[in-house]
């Protein structure tokens, strides 16, 4: 099934609650492309989109190889 343009913002704002909340903490790892999009119901491209967006606005860090991870100063935004 085709993810939806908004699919993307859905991941975003899920993965900025967690930020937000605590849930996740600064230099935890996020789950991968293939995770986020079996987690989240959304197609591999959409969840690069989503952490796309996440880096854009400085609550995540990718890290070629190893991943990507919650900013350090992610949760003062």
């Amino acid at each position: 099934m085709p993810s939806r343009p908004a699919d993307y913002l859905r991941v975003v704002d899920d993965i900025t609650e967690q930020i937000r909340s605590g849930e996740l903490s600064p230099g935890d790892k996020l789950p991968t492309y293939a995770q986020l999009s079996d987690t989240y119901k959304v197609s591999v491209s959409t969840a690069q989109a989503a952490l796309r967006l996440l880096r854009d606005r400085g609550l995540v860090e990718g890290h070629q190889g190893k991943g990507t991870y919650v900013a350090g100063q992610a949760t003062k935004m």
